[in-house]
Order: structure tokens, then C-alpha cells, then sequence
């Protein structure tokens, strides 16, 4: 039996503009994604058909960016299918690998990003936004920015932060962590310390009602196809206590459920974004190009 051609195995004819490569590539990356059913050694086969067919063409373009949306299918997927595995097993993420680079350094046609910059695991930094900046809201990114360094850095190797993205509709978020072919989206907020009860809408601490920062996720899933993008919303404790505030998600507001958004404490953060990147299909890769498309977004 002879061996499919990189062509067959995204499904598109031989004579297929690049475009339309890049189109079927996002298509059957979804479908064969671990993430969603699919079988990890399907979705590296889809990774290695795509590169074979991209080393012969012309090097990606910068057009494809986070300011360009529309083109990529929409993705029709709300991306939380982890959840119920995760938070359920004591399972803890795959045994660090040395840390691969997609396209590797020595792909003459990759020059969005030198091996310099791709080996940096922290990009961009708190910026102001507009002509005022708000001293609370740089100070809580920079308390995230330094959690994320200590906590998780050091523990997923090929896991990149960009900071200070605009999201491709409207609006900004505050962080982007990606590791593989999962990324996970996350904004702040900052609460007193105590009991909270969190309902899948607002948060209840006693007769008061606080509701989480909203923020879309769904432009950045259409733009990065290839990846299961999950938002979180991480809630700060004044005092830097990383097991305040204390939040519980009612029993309507189950978080396995895929419209309940991620909001978790900085521990909660911390113990779901280890299991969520390091037990995701190839932990251990640097996807270079998502790395420079992530980049350009950075305001």
C-alpha cells in the first residue's frame, strides 16, 4: 500500500493555491486535534504533511495576522473539552522533553522570528492603554506576569507569554500562554481576600455581586486553528496570597460545562494551566510561527 503524499493527507488537490492549503490544514488539524477526539499521531501526520508542502513553497506571509481575520474557517468550537478529565484526575503533566522547535532553526525558509527571540519565554511587558494608564491594572499584570514566571516557566520549558495582546475583534488581554498546540488566554482582576461563590455570571461574596471580566476567545480560536484556546480569569488577592480569595463554583455553575468561564485564584491558575499545557499533545514544541503571529498582536 503506497504511502498517502502530503497533498492527500490534508485532503486538497496537488495544484491547491497556498491559501487553500493553509485552509484545509486548520480544517484537518481540528479534526484530528487529541483535543477533540482525534488521535495524536493523526494530528502530527497533519503537522508533518503541512510542513513538507510549506518547505517547498514560499515561507508564510505576515499577512495571516491577528489583524486580518476571516482567514481561516470559522472554528464553530467552544474550547473546553480538558475540563472534565483534568480536573478529575491526579494525573500530573508529561515528563519535560527537550524543547523542539516548529519549523526547526535550520528551516532556511522561516524568517518571521531569529532563534534568538523564539528561545525568549517572556514577550512584550504591562503597557498603558490609550492616553491614561492605570497604575491597578499595570501593577495586577505584573503580579501575573512574575506568577506565571516562578510557577510555570520554569515547570513547561517550550511554554511562551506574550503580554499586552489586542484581541482580534475588540478589546485586549492581558496574557497569552501557549505550549504546544494549547494556548491559554487570561485577564485579571483584583478582589479582598474571602469566600466567594460564583454562580457561572457574577461573583457573590455576601450581599455584594462582582462580575469577572468579559472577553471573547472565538477570533483568536478562528485565527489559530491548529490549537484548543481556553480562557481564563485570574482573581488576585491584595496581599499576594496565592489560596485568596477563595472561590467555589455553585452546582448550575459546574466549570466542566464549556459556557462556565475559567476563575480561579492564583493556586486554581497555577494547578489547571500545568495540566492543561503539560498534558497536551506535544508539550515540548515551540510552534514559531504562532509565536511571531502572537508577537505582532502586542500593542
Amino acid at each position: 500500500m503506497s504511502t498517502p503524499s502530503p497533498y492527500e493527507i490534508l485532503g486538497v488537490a496537488s495544484t491547491a493555491s497556498m491559501e487553500e492549503i493553509k485552509v484545509a490544514y486548520r480544517r484537518a488539524a481540528r479534526a484530528t486535534h487529541p483535543d477533540l477526539g482525534g488521535s495524536e499521531d493523526k494530528f502530527k501526520e497533519v503537522q508533518r504533511a503541512f510542513q513538507q508542502i510549506n518547505d517547498a513553497a514560499t515561507p508564510l506571509s505576515h499577512e495571516q495576522t491577528f489583524q486580518t481575520p476571516g482567514n481561516a474557517p470559522r472554528a464553530g468550537f467552544s474550547a473546553r473539552p480538558f475540563d472534565e478529565r483534568l480536573r478529575k484526575s491526579p494525573q500530573q503533566p508529561k515528563a519535560q522533553l527537550p524543547t523542539e522547535y516548529v519549523p526547526p532553526f535550520s528551516e532556511d525558509s522561516f524568517d518571521l522570528l531569529d532563534p534568538k527571540i523564539c528561545q525568549q519565554r517572556i514577550h512584550g511587558e504591562p503597557r498603558k492603554r490609550g492616553l491614561f494608564s492605570n497604575r491597578a491594572r499595570l501593577f495586577r499584570e505584573a503580579q501575573s506576569i512574575n506568577l506565571l514566571s516562578k510557577n510555570l516557566l520554569n515547570v513547561l520549558p517550550a511554554a511562551r507569554l506574550v503580554n499586552g495582546l489586542r484581541s482580534p475583534s475588540s478589546g485586549y488581554y492581558d496574557h497569552v500562554l501557549f505550549a504546544g498546540y494549547r494556548m491559554a488566554v487570561i485577564n485579571t482582576m483584583t478582589l479582598p481576600d474571602g469566600y466567594y461563590s460564583f454562580d457561572g455570571h457574577v461573583l457573590r461574596h455576601g450581599n455584594k455581586l462582582t462580575q469577572p471580566p468579559q472577553f471573547s476567545i472565538s477570533g483568536l480560536q478562528r485565527q489559530f486553528m491548529q490549537m484548543n484556546v481556553v480562557s481564563f480569569t485570574l482573581v488576585l488577592s491584595a496581599n499576594g496570597n496565592y489560596h485568596e480569595p477563595v472561590i467555589e463554583y455553585r452546582r448550575n455553575a459546574d466549570p466542566t460545562l464549556a459556557s462556565t468561564p475559567n476563575v480561579l485564584n492564583a493556586a486554581g491558575l497555577i494547578r489547571e494551566l500545568k495540566l492543561f499545557l503539560g498534558s497536551g499533545p506535544s508539550p515540548n514544541v515551540v510552534d514559531r510561527v504562532a509565536l511571531a503571529r502572537l508577537r505582532e498582536a502586542m500593542y
